[in-house]
């Protein structure tokens, strides 16, 4: 993107910002936002409201990296997390909620969304998605390169998929065309 996609404006906010307040209004409290090497330009242009902010050294070592960095701010007393994407800011509240509720109802699961995608007529799965507690350790264990993957495709991790109708958990903004397709439609 040539700039940090946290900070790309959509609707007047930042794209963290969005994502961020759409967590609030879902009611989730304990909030971490893992930055990267742009974290210095992002705190000049983003202010925390109640989010904790972890920096991970090596984000280049991908998304894998930086929930263990993220992991080292969260309450020991927590049962699970919720990973949130920062590309992501057009998921509804409501959506988070959901999976929150799946979660709740199914606590020894990871919690993954889908959609229907009707470009190739099948569900997708997308983010957040919810990890408990008690595979917390497989996060530290997975190669970096397989990033999640290796998690949610663990022999011992039960998957509970969740089939929403927010198609934002599968849009996600990658290059400039697709952020000014966002920008466009308002």
């Amino acid at each position: 993107m040539g700039r940090p996609k946290a900070l790309l404006q959509w609707r007047g906010q930042p794209f963290l910002e969005h994502v961020c307040d759409a967590l609030r209004r879902a009611g989730v409290e304990d909030r971490v936002v893992v930055l990267g090497h742009d974290s210095p330009e992002i705190l000049k242009s983003w202010v925390p409201a109640g989010e904790k902010v972890a920096v991970n050294p090596n984000p280049e070592h991908g998304q894998l990296s930086s929930l263990r960095a993220g992991f080292a701010d969260v309450s020991e007393f927590s049962e699970g997390f919720m990973v949130c994407l920062a590309d992501q800011p057009t998921i509804d509240p409501e959506t988070y909620k959901k999976i929150i509720a799946c979660w709740l109802s199914n606590r020894d699961s990871v919690v993954i969304p889908r959609v229907f995608r009707a470009a190739d007529s099948r569900l997708k799965r997308g983010h957040p998605i919810i990890i408990p507690a008690v595979h917390k350790a497989l996060c530290f264990e997975g190669p970096l390169d397989k990033g999640l993957h290796w998690v949610t495709h663990h022999p011992s991790v039960k998957i509970t998929d969740l089939e929403v109708k927010d198609p934002g958990i599968i849009r996600d903004f990658d290059t400039p065309e697709d952020y000014e397709t966002l920008v466009k439609a308002g």
